[in-house]
């Protein structure tokens, strides 16, 4: 298969993929984007996914630093088959990671999206609708209801129960307008810099008043962070509800 085989070649969507985290809930000797989801790593599945989203062309991998040599080498074949362009170091933090990937997207991308590297189940038709609405709103993240009811706590503590209404969970990819993007990191770095608090892009750019539109999400766009979740991911393969 030639290298640009599965590029949009009139694409101008870049997708930063953070795949640098520590994987402490997981367990084992290998990080949770590589480990092999019935048969295959967690991110080829990923990175052949997004592919498939119209405008797309080109992946940024972003890694962490112990699995930049295993990447760019023996590891690159098989990621660039599934559409990696660019794989680089993580830095110190998520945000940090992404910051690391934005900055080497090509000059092209109009829109950049970031996904997580261990959400290999996304819908498509969920994918596509992000894309059109950050290209008119400037930013668009997917959402689901809270179903449960909050608590807010103190070590082991119950202080209060927020009031559930209003209350989303997000996930990814999560989709921006370059220059939004790219400002709001700017400026958080500026401001106060990219330390662990920032959990969530979209954050970023609330912080600079940005408009960042709601897309309902899928519960099946689980992210796969412990053990449990890597069997849910199996299972749900096996009878045929993701692909």
């Amino acid at each position: 298969m030639p290298d640009d085989a599965q590029n949009d070649p009139t694409g101008d969507v870049s997708v930063v993929v953070p795949a640098a985290g520590e994987s402490l809930r997981m367990g084992g000797d290998r990080r949770k984007p590589f480990l092999q989801l019935l048969g295959e790593p967690i991110v080829m599945r990923t990175c052949r996914r997004l592919m498939e989203v119209p405008g797309v062309f080109e992946i940024v991998l972003v890694v962490h630093p112990d699995d930049l040599e295993f990447v760019q080498g023996e590891g690159w074949p098989v990621l660039r088959e599934a559409g990696v362009e660019l794989a680089v170091a993580g830095g110190a933090s998520r945000a940090q990671s992404v910051w690391n990937g934005i900055q080497v997207v090509s000059a092209r991308a109009e829109i950049i999206a970031v996904h997580d590297a261990v959400r290999p189940f996304f819908p498509l038709d969920m994918a596509k609708a992000l894309v059109s609405i950050a290209r008119r709103r400037g930013a668009a993240v997917p959402v689901t209801p809270l179903t449960d009811t909050p608590k807010r706590i103190e070590g082991d503590r119950v202080l209060e129960t927020p009031r559930r209404l209003g209350l989303m969970r997000v996930q990814t990819p999560q989709v921006f307008r370059s220059d939004l993007i790219i400002e709001a990191y700017e400026y958080a770095i500026r401001t106060g810099g990219l330390s662990e608090a920032v959990t969530d892009d979209a954050q970023l750019v609330e912080r600079i008043e940005g408009d960042v539109a709601a897309v309902y999400g899928d519960d099946l766009n689980i992210k796969i962070t412990s053990p449990r979740d890597l069997q849910v991911a199996e299972a749900l393969l096996r009878a045929g509800l993701v692909k």
